[in-house]
């Protein structure tokens, strides 16, 4: 199921397909006329919160100028069937680095009363259950913990499904609604958590030669975008930890700099 399609770029970056079902992809229908709707809707609960909205925008920039989504013009916008996936912020005042989250609505529903969701196939859990993982974190002597930055935007997925992970879109109100397309893995598709955590398994599998304590790790110690590993000396912890986030090819451009406990 993961390896039909599945492509790695020079710079070690994965290209996914989105796991399709078949049978229920051709009934998507119009998706346009209420992903316009939901913008408005959405601009006009930005406009009662200033920082909010500034937090939403830069969100958004950010999304731009990293290259996980692009701007689509010209024909290149009516050249393919697309669906257009809603948006709207997700606030969490606890988190420590992005506490506005731009979530697209995957779930939403076409005009046949068919979502994107549920044309895609979810895919199998790949990884160990949380509470294995903490029990055996608790084992070792050195605890390392971090998480994996933007763990499914760091894939992106192939540029015949692009246009399914279409979105309305304009930085200000004054401006021009634009059409644009999601290039990576969307948090918010079905199949978001299988692709990413059997990314990570790959990347592992075709890794563990150069870096063995790493490909360990992220088979048997890593729970979604958790890490949560350890070992009984300082000098293999280092080495760890090196091989995760700071070896020379990089590898690991997934993870960032691991905390040692």
């Amino acid at each position: 199921m993961f390896q039909r399609g599945v492509q790695r770029g020079s710079d070690g970056r994965y290209t996914v397909p989105l796991p399709k079902n078949a049978d229920i992809l051709p009934n998507l229908g119009e998706s346009r006329e209420i992903a316009y709707r939901r913008l408005l809707g959405t601009e006009r609960r930005l406009a009662r919160d200033e920082n909010l909205r500034k937090q939403y925008v830069a969100f958004m920039e950010e999304y731009l100028m990293l290259g996980h989504m692009r701007k689509i013009e010209g024909a290149d916008e009516e050249s393919r069937k697309r669906c257009f996936l809603p948006h709207h912020p997700v606030v969490k005042e606890a988190s420590t680095t992005t506490k506005v989250r731009v979530v697209f609505d995957a779930s939403c529903k076409t005009s046949p009363g068919v979502s994107l969701n549920d044309a895609l196939l979810v895919g199998p859990v790949v990884q160990e259950d949380l509470r294995s993982i903490i029990l055996q974190s608790r084992t070792k002597q050195i605890l390392l913990v971090s998480d994996v930055e933007k763990m499914f935007r760091q894939i992106l997925t192939t540029s015949e499904d692009r246009p399914s992970q279409s979105i309305l879109y304009r930085f200000s109100p004054d401006k021009e609604v634009t059409v644009f397309e999601l290039n990576t893995v969307t948090y918010g598709t079905k199949p978001a958590p299988f692709l990413a955590t059997r990314t990570l398994q790959q990347l592992a599998a075709v890794e563990e030669t150069n870096f063995p304590l790493a490909a360990r790790a992220i088979r048997e110690d890593v729970y979604m975008d958790e890490v949560i590993t350890g070992t009984d000396d300082v000098s293999t912890a280092t080495c760890l930890r090196n091989q995760l986030s700071e070896n020379p090819r990089k590898i690991w451009q997934y993870w960032i700099p691991l905390e040692l406990i």
